[in-house]
């Protein structure tokens, strides 16, 4: 099929599934995995098989960029031993545990296989998850998952990569794999940090110049990932995490106070691509789907186990993945309950096996899983790749089981728990939005103040009616379009300036709110968010 159609048709079926979405009552990658299994069947036939290499640079560096991006800051630092605990040391204990019991269960895969395929299993996708429970997570759960996906998208896929090198070299050794994984995880996020901090600091210098163009800007990042996931490759450290350190630091320098419009234009485009990246993953492993179980089902018969026992050996192993991440969950957080006891700072607020069942089943695997598996070689020096077709169709049944599990689970223990922290969310919200309202206003008279006896009667009245407006917490009255006197036209332009001149020092309010820590990054980003819209729409 032409390039170009295939572009288009698989752009078009992305859209058309958040559409369905609404209609049928299935998780959205599940819904794009048929998608995508529709497309490759008659009359459609459509077929098409990246090279692994191609999709790894495609899709991975752009989805781990945007994950660091939007990680909460100030959760990430709170929750950062959870977070630390879950994305490496369950990670480990998943690889191990699971590697060597897939070899076990299925010999024909080879040990190193089965602790890449491990690997690629461990990282859960937050994404999918919120979906999921459609903002009704707890918010400390909901950060400590999105912490926990991004951290463990990249350690997965860096244990990946060092276990299917062992397959490739055919060597392996823990305390050499140690000490590699250490060094390039380091290396890969100096340079990922590095060169995201270089063009931050680029942008600030054309800025104070007035050479500053945000469509360029926002080019610039579009290639940044890639050119952080590159520089670290060929470097010999981990592109991974260089990405992700990228996505970090380009976070905080967004946050800066800078052009409205690059912000909203950057923030729009990226949105965008996380979704399409996401759903294109998922369509194109449904795509696959078809011909990978016909080649597994033929490739049966020479083999011990069937399409049957195939579907079983993946029950079996989402079971055990459930059982790790459920122990793992409870005697870190039983653990957590005495040492806080101890120390007399209270424990836990919630039931202890219940917020466990849930953090169990949010356990999602996604896109990063599709996006690794599918990577994995062709061939290893002209031969087939041992038991690649059974990896994928293996990762793409725990996915799809992960889903469903999570798709009945989460809502069934939302019932039982309490949700005071999401109206407490919500009371910080207003509170930090009165403050950066009420700063305006303070403004607003100061100025007012400031201005000649005879300006004051003229301008008084617009001032007022811009601090009515912020004390009622209403939207800004429209001005009617028609052609009006001079004076008219001056004091809709002076309205206009002030209330540009406002939104500028309810921003640096918020500002100080966040430097003082009186709200959170996720917070600030929110009410930036909502006063970039504000100014957009005056201009």
């Amino acid at each position: 099929m032409d390039i170009l159609n295939l572009v288009f048709l698989l752009t078009l079926t992305v859209g058309a599934s958040r559409i369905l979405a609404n209609i049928i009552p299935l998780p959205l990658p599940i819904l794009q995995i048929l998608l995508g299994s529709l497309l490759a069947l008659p009359p459609f036939g459509m077929e098409i098989e990246l090279d692994p290499e191609i999709f790894m640079m495609l899709f991975i560096p752009p989805l781990l960029f945007y994950d660091g991006w939007k990680i909460p800051k100030k959760e990430f630092t709170e929750h950062g031993g959870q977070i630390a605990a879950m994305s490496l040391l369950l990670v480990l204990i998943t690889v191990a545990a699971v590697g060597y019991f897939i070899h076990w269960l299925i010999p024909s895969i080879p040990l190193a296989a089965s602790f890449a395929l491990a690997a690629i299993l461990s990282p859960t996708d937050a994404l999918s998850v919120i979906a999921i429970a459609q903002g009704r997570l707890p918010r400390h759960m909901s950060h400590q998952l999105e912490g926990e996906a991004m951290m463990n998208d990249a350690t997965g896929l860096v244990s990946f990569k060092i276990a299917m090198a062992a397959v490739i070299t055919g060597s392996f050794s823990l305390v050499s794999v140690s000490g590699e994984f250490l060094v390039v995880a380091l290396g890969g996020l100096l340079i990922g940090g590095a060169l995201s901090w270089t063009v931050g600091k680029i942008k600030q210098w054309m800025t104070a110049r007035d050479l500053y163009d945000p469509a360029t800007y926002v080019v610039t990042i579009l290639l940044l990932p890639f050119a952080a996931f590159f520089l670290a490759e060929h470097a010999g450290m981990s592109g991974i995490l260089s990405a992700v350190a990228a996505g970090m630091v380009q976070s905080r320098v967004d946050m800066l106070p800078v052009k409205t419009s690059t912000r909203i234009l950057n923030r729009s485009i990226w949105e965008m691509l996380d979704f399409s990246f996401n759903g294109l993953v998922f369509l194109l492993l449904g795509l696959q789907f078809p011909g990978i179980v016909e080649r597994v089902w033929e490739a049966s018969a020479t083999q011990s186990y069937d399409m049957g026992t195939l579907v079983v050996y993946a029950l079996v192993i989402m079971a055990l993945l459930l059982m790790i991440r459920f122990a793992f969950i409870y005697a870190y957080h039983w653990s957590e309950t005495r040492l806080l006891k101890r120390r007399a700072k209270g424990g836990q607020s919630q039931p202890l096996l219940l917020t466990t069942a849930l953090s169990s089943v949010a356990g999602v695997r996604g896109a990063i899983t599709l996006a690794g598996i599918l990577s994995v070689p062709l061939f290893i020096d002209g031969t087939p790749f041992p038991g690649r077709d059974l990896m994928i169709f293996l990762s793409a049944a725990v996915i799809i089981l992960s889903l469903l599990i999570g798709a009945l689970g989460i809502p069934y223990f939302l019932r039982y728990l309490s949700l005071n922290d999401l109206d407490e969310h919500e009371r910080e919200l207003l509170k930090a939005r009165q403050s950066a309202s009420q700063a305006a206003v303070s403004w607003l008279e100061e100025w007012l103040k400031a201005q000649s006896n005879e300006d004051i009667e003229s301008k008084g009245s617009v001032t007022a009616r811009i601090i009515d407006s912020y004390r009622q917490e209403m939207q800004a009255m429209a001005m009617e379009r028609e052609d009006r006197a001079n004076e008219a036209v001056q004091r809709y332009v002076l309205e206009t300036n002030l209330r540009m001149q406002a939104i500028q020092v309810q921003r640096k309010e918020l500002y100080r709110l966040r430097k003082r820590r009186h709200i959170d990054e996720q917070m600030l980003q929110t009410l930036i968010r909502e006063l970039d819209y504000e100014e957009a729409a005056l201009q």
